[in-house]
């Protein structure tokens, strides 16, 4: 009787689960609640399995996609229509309002039309003068009027001795 050799490692992961974990993906767009909605299957685990084959990393990105587009259709969603916030009062919700979120659709905004909505980072510019040039030539103005500038005052720990000490 010939034995099959033992296989090592963890046992190969069932098509059923993996196709429960990438349907959920595209829900949600998260491995991690992907992950804990697909009983006994670790992050680890997926991970080494999307990095090993190829056709699961496909599947993947597509499930991730479809997972980020329907986050943005909520976010759009909730951007234009708003969502309702209970009202409370003494314990009791006595009402409900409709709450926007313009800041939402401010990124929305930027997101889609990036030219039209978001202003390109500039580095802050040099000053466009020599300060000290300038304190020099004021200094010379107020001494030809008569009034030269007073001298700054020194900083407190200025006489080189210790803080405290007399």
């Amino acid at each position: 009787m010939t034995r099959k050799p033992r296989r090592r490692g963890r046992p190969p992961v069932p098509a059923a689960s993996l196709d429960a974990f990438l349907a959920h993906l595209g829900e949600t767009a998260s491995v991690a609640a992907a992950a804990a909605a697909t009983a006994g299957l670790q992050r680890s685990t997926l991970y080494q399995l999307r990095a090993h084959d190829p056709a699961f990393a496909a599947r993947w990105d597509e499930a991730r996609a479809l997972g980020i587009e329907r986050l943005e259709d909520d976010a759009m969603r909730r951007a234009l229509e708003g969502v309702q916030k209970p009202v409370f009062y003494a314990g009791r919700q006595i009402a409900s309002v409709q709450q926007f979120n313009d800041r939402l659709l401010q990124f929305l905004l930027k997101a889609h039309k990036p030219g039209t909505y978001d202003r390109p980072r500039t580095a802050a510019a040099a000053l466009p003068f020599d300060l000290v040039t300038r304190v020099k030539a004021a200094e010379a103005r107020m001494a030809a009027r008569g009034k030269p500038l007073p001298a700054p005052p020194l900083p407190a720990n200025a006489g080189g001795g210790r803080r405290g000490q007399r």
